[in-house]
């Protein structure tokens, strides 16, 4: 009888656990602060029209927003997401960013955003 109470005890420990861990939905709607460039970069992920997409905002020092680029999400896994195709620049930014930028997120115990392979640190999540 105990053996079968610790199984059970066990088994919701791991259910508890893998539905606890990051995920898309855990950044869904919500402005992730990357250091990037001069004065960072900020990414939100949202779903429009039955589509995830990327909002890429540009910062700037002493103005709010430089330029934004709307990136086209392909998702990976429940845990990873990429991004690289372009759906609309400002156009005051697009002789500077162009599609060759390949971004991924991964969501497993952290958080972490990787550009061209190089991992990017993350100011703040809000």
């Amino acid at each position: 009888m105990i053996k079968k109470i610790f199984l059970l005890i066990v088994f919701f420990l791991n259910i508890v656990l893998i539905y606890s861990q990051n995920n898309i939905n855990n950044i869904l709607n919500k402005e992730i602060v990357i250091k990037h460039g001069f004065a960072g970069e900020s990414l939100k992920l949202v779903f429009e029209e039955n589509n995830y997409y990327i909002y890429r905002d540009i910062l700037g020092s002493g103005l709010p927003s430089i330029g934004i680029i709307k990136y086209n999400v392909i998702l990976n896994s429940e845990y990873k997401i990429t991004f690289s195709e372009i759906i609309t620049i400002s156009e005051n930014i697009r002789d500077i960013y162009n599609s060759h930028d390949i971004f991924e997120i991964y969501f497993r115990d952290k958080i972490e955003i990787f550009l061209n392979g190089e991992k990017i640190d993350i100011y703040y999540i809000r």
